[in-house]
């Protein structure tokens, strides 16, 4: 939904059970398939806290992309007379540090048309504004010469500005369809995408528009925030069923959340406990569908203050309470001062630590609040263990099957009778990392996650 303007640069343990018949493992997050990225455009209150303290934080905790983004009309100041201030420095800036880069640009931002304005008369598709934007991204990739970029985003949640429009849809993705061409041309090896919002890629005739669109995309781009049209917290149980509806919409190709994110402003029906507790929500899920789901960027690191709410306020042309609550407190860390890290942001270190994205020194303990009642079923104690794991189970499971597997599926340890409802497996030969135990009898397998440190 919104971008800071200055992007363009300036658990604790999870628990998983499950009762499944098949015994079906899960993939897990883990830096080798999967990217956490974190949005650190914006800084706190105090000047001396500045880009690079605010990106120091993205990268202890495992971040390895973060996004760059410039609406057209920044960058072309005058016709075919560019700006690129922004991109020069960060040619310099990013190839030292490692973190690469995923670059939008965009000629619709939301609900604002941001082409520049002497094509503004003309359609999207037409051959003249095809053309001035196909040579922006020449001049672009002239000036990009140590950049390192993840990928490349045409448009930022521009099924809001096009609506129920056929003919605007239409002239969206002519013109994307022929400006992404050129971009892959200059990129051969970056992939390209259009980022939506979530509901305009799974609801209502925009998700019609958007699947052929998304036919010229190598990722699919994904605008999510937990909020629904009045911009309140949506209840944690409806994550599942979102998360369903994207993987299903599109099966086949990576899916990239390129804005992420959660408030914690009463004036949306939140608070600091809840997006914490989103976070911890949203790894549960995201194991679940590691392999649909490639990358999730945070947004964003600090809150904005009442300036900036402001501005995005009037930029967007709404003025609601919730909405004004919703831009000043997404962020992982408050804006007074150097910053204060919010509860997400501890719950974010230690969700990525477990799955291998850091090594922070941290104390994490438990993670999702509201676990299933099958929880019951099976206690592992401690979590995460080191050397040994106790393992208590019900009666139902006496004379059943242990088995411990590792992220890949292959089993590492096996009981072939169990005889006792407790339980003290000996872990210390177990190489670091997260592991499955799953119980079985004539009836029923059940399965929990851990972490051996």
């Amino acid at each position: 939904m919104i971008y800071c303007h200055s992007k363009n640069l300036a658990l604790t343990i999870l628990t998983i059970l499950q009762i499944v018949g098949t015994g079906t493992i899960f993939a897990q997050v883990n830096p080798t398939t999967n990217i956490i990225a974190v949005d650190v455009s914006t800084m706190p209150e105090n000047g001396s806290f500045n880009y690079d303290s605010t990106f120091a934080i993205g990268e202890e905790l495992g971040m390895t992309q973060t996004g760059l983004y410039f609406n057209w009309t920044t960058l072309e100041t005058a016709p075919l007379q560019y700006d690129f201030t922004l991109l020069q420095i960060a040619n310099i800036y990013y190839p030292a540090t490692g973190v690469s880069i995923d670059l939008t640009i965009t000629p619709i931002h939301t609900n604002v048309l941001e082409v520049p304005a002497d094509l503004v008369p003309l359609p999207l598709d037409h051959p003249s504004v095809i053309a001035r934007f196909n040579t922006l991204l020449d001049s672009i990739h002239h000036n990009l010469t140590q950049l390192q970029l993840s990928s490349l985003v045409i448009g930022s949640e521009m099924d809001v500005y096009l609506g129920t429009d056929t003919v605007k849809w239409q002239q969206f993705t002519n013109f994307f369809a022929a400006v992404s061409a050129h971009a892959k041309m200059l990129w051969p090896t970056v992939p390209v995408a259009c980022e939506a919002t979530f509901s305009g890629l799974t609801s209502g005739t925009s998700s019609v528009y958007m699947q052929q669109l998304n036919q010229s995309c190598d990722y699919i781009g994904v605008s999510y925030y937990a909020i629904d049209g009045n911009f309140q917290a949506k209840p944690f149980s409806a994550l599942q069923n979102d998360f369903n509806l994207i993987t299903s919409a599109y099966p086949s190709k990576p899916i990239c959340f390129y804005q992420y994110g959660f408030p914690s402003s009463a004036a949306c029906g939140s608070n600091l406990l809840l997006q914490e507790q989103f976070i911890y929500q949203t790894f549960n899920l995201w194991d679940t569908y590691a392999s649909q789901i490639k990358m999730i960027d945070f947004t964003w690191m600090h809150d904005l203050d009442t300036a900036a709410v402001n501005y995005f306020l009037n930029y967007y042309g709404v003025n609601d309470p919730g909405f004004a609550g919703f831009l000043g407190s997404i962020g992982l860390r408050e804006w007074n001062g150097n910053g204060i890290d919010k509860p997400a942001l501890a719950a974010l270190r230690c969700e990525a630590k477990f799955r291998g994205f850091n090594q922070l020194p941290l104390l994490c303990t438990s993670s999702i609040a509201d676990l299933s009642v099958s929880d019951h079923f099976i206690a592992l104690h401690p979590v995460p263990c080191t050397n040994n794991l106790n393992v208590t189970i019900l009666p139902a499971f006496l004379k059943g099957r242990l088995e411990i597997l590792d992220a890949s599926g292959k089993q590492v340890y096996t009981l072939g009778e169990i005889k006792n409802q407790k339980l003290l497996i000996d872990t210390s030969n177990l190489p670091a990392g997260n592991y499955l135990i799953r119980i079985s009898n004539r009836n029923q397998t059940v399965e929990k996650s851990f972490i051996r440190l």
